[in-house]
């Protein structure tokens, strides 16, 4: 919950946060978001090397869980906290601070769960609960901004100032009541640094790389919707600011409701082939996206209600994956490497999430579109917006499904890869 209440208002309000009501350049703010993913994704690697060589009372991965949740609230609370006057240094220092806790926090969470079984179907079945989870916190995130307008204080300001103090409140108790309730399976196999050729030589295996491109392209479509979100709603379709997170909440709904039917495919189609279903089908819901009449907010959380019919699969089964792919690692080298695929696999979705965010906003300027939520833009940059946020996705999504079908790791080929670490553990 707390993740989720900070990953999906950093890429969704936080850009247009600093390009509108702080009036810092659009180009700018692209650029510095880019660069700072970037920073994160080298950080990635360190953080996976450490956790899979840490050895304390607590485990291996719960004391990053620890380490992490400060940095998250204070880089929170002072990028949403930003008034007018602040520049693009003091939104790359906190940016990095809060991507760092973020991953931190992500990396030793995700690697818990991969911990917690060694099953195939009740991996599916934990991230899926572990994305219920994540669904939560950001169904909770945004309801702030109409709430507030509810209770007759709108605008973006008020809105970023109580995600900031939700995401602080809400990060010490979950973290506290993972660490309090979460016990570790002992280590099996050993461990190994983090160097850079550790970290090649896995992405060099054809079941990671695989897992791993599905994920950059995939993480280049969500990327894009995330970024686009707010422009898309406000100024192309005629939403009011305060709806846009009404109707995100839909898409959650909906992803809530049916994450189940994704875990149950998962168990009977291989996971490879559900992820793949779900990147084709996300892919062509951007079409009725495009043609959806403006101005009208019960038909525009309807239709983007759909995209919540692959949401759930789209970010649950490439960690459960990841995670299987840590098991057919470690029989081969005899090294448990759980913390640097999954760095490897946040990595690679960051690349994805900063790309986006650094070339949309480029083009977004290069098209003379207007960032500000009250701009009056021209009929041709509306209808480039409408494109940008609609095809692009889908084209991206539909290569990311032809690649996953060659996944070589199924559920009867990973049977037989447990059954072997079972006799040799």
């Amino acid at each position: 919950m707390a993740l989720s209440a900070l990953s999906l208002p950093l890429v969704v309000y936080l850009p247009s946060y600093y390009s509108g009501s702080l009036h810092l350049d659009l180009g700018v703010v692209g650029a510095v978001f880019m660069i700072v993913r970037i920073i994160d994704i080298t950080f990635d690697p360190l953080i996976g090397g450490w956790m899979d060589r840490t050895r304390t009372r607590m485990g291996r991965y719960r004391p990053w869980l620890a380490a992490g949740a400060p940095m998250i609230m204070i880089g929170m609370l002072m990028l949403f906290t930003a008034s007018p006057g602040v520049g693009p240094i003091y939104l790359m220092g906190w940016l990095i601070v809060a991507y760092g806790g973020w991953s931190i926090l992500g990396l030793a969470q995700l690697a818990l769960a991969a911990n917690a079984s060694p099953d195939y179907q009740e991996r599916s079945r934990i991230y899926a609960w572990w994305q219920f989870a994540f669904m939560l916190g950001m169904v909770a995130t945004m309801l702030i901004p109409k709430l507030l307008a509810l209770a007759g204080r709108p605008g973006q300001a008020g809105a970023m100032n109580m995600m900031a103090w939700f995401v602080f409140v809400v990060t010490p108790l979950m973290t506290g009541f993972t660490l309090l309730m979460v016990r570790e399976r002992g280590e099996v196999g050993a461990s190994h640094g983090g160097g850079i050729g550790v970290y090649l030589r896995l992405a060099r295996r054809a079941d990671v790389r695989i897992v791993l491109l599905g994920e950059l392209l995939l993480g280049l479509a969500a990327g894009t919707t995330t970024t686009l979100a707010i422009f898309f709603f406000a100024l192309g379709k005629g939403i009011a600011p305060a709806d846009v997170g009404l109707i995100l909440i839909g898409q959650f709904v909906v992803a809530l409701l049916v994450t189940p039917m994704w875990t149950w495919l998962a168990g009977r189609l291989g996971k490879h082939r559900a992820l793949a279903l779900a990147a084709v089908g996300s892919g062509f819901v951007q079409i009725p996206l495009y043609l959806m009449p403006g101005g009208n907010l019960l038909i525009a959380i309807a239709i983007f209600s759909l995209v919540g019919l692959f949401y759930g699969a789209i970010a649950m089964l490439p960690r459960a994956m990841i995670a299987d792919c840590a098991d057919a690692n470690r029989l081969d080298t005899g090294h448990d490497s759980t913390g640097l695929l999954f760095a490897l696999l946040i990595g690679i979705w960051k690349i994805g999430q900063a790309l986006s965010v650094g070339l949309l906003f480029s083009i977004l300027e290069w098209i003379d579109f207007n960032p500000a939520l009250d701009a009056k833009n021209t009929v041709e940059a509306l209808e480039r917006l409408q494109l940008l946020y609609c095809f692009v996705p889908l084209s991206l999504s539909l290569v990311a499904a032809l690649n996953l079908l060659y996944y070589p790791l199924t559920g009867a080929r990973h049977a037989v890869i447990r059954a072997a670490l079972a006799v040799r553990d």
